[in-house]
């Protein structure tokens, strides 16, 4: 192969990779979210109920007065003017503050006695009383009292 010729090959592949950079940023700008202003407003409103505030004890980014509060809900709006979706802002949200912002924390390993530890608690509760009643009647039984 001729110098030239590598050069001219070189020169068209570098500008297909320019190419597909800038086709797939456009693609990337397009996959955003055109929301209107009213959407805007009851999407914002709608994720800061449902996050919890990092400083204020059980009170959402909505109802809390704290300066981080008001902090969180302006990025919400803005990232909701820049088109993310809610997903993607409280995904971000979650890795910039942790898990404890959800009100329901997502399911995983370290959450799920979170889900299940209430039903495991109340089956457990349940199994307790069922023995205690059979052990009672089984003593009752045992001392010749008759049920009726």
């Amino acid at each position: 192969m001729s110098k030239a010729y590598t050069s001219t090959l070189a020169g068209l592949l570098a500008g297909l990779a320019i190419l597909l950079c800038i086709s797939i940023s456009a693609q990337a700008a397009s996959d955003k979210i055109h929301y209107t202003p009213d959407q805007i407003r009851d999407l914002g409103f709608e994720i800061a109920h449902e996050l919890r505030c990092p400083m204020s004890v059980n009170q959402n980014l909505f109802d809390s007065g704290a300066p981080i509060a008001s902090e969180l809900k302006g990025q919400i709006f803005l990232m909701l003017e820049q088109g993310e979706s809610k997903a993607e802002i409280i995904d971000f949200l979650v890795q910039r503050y942790g898990e404890k912002i959800r009100y329901q924390p997502s399911f995983s390993a370290a959450t799920a006695l979170l889900w299940f530890g209430p039903i495991l608690l109340l089956l457990g509760i349940v199994a307790i009383a069922a023995v205690l009643i059979r052990e009672q009647r089984k003593h009752q039984d045992t001392n010749g009292n008759t049920y009726e």
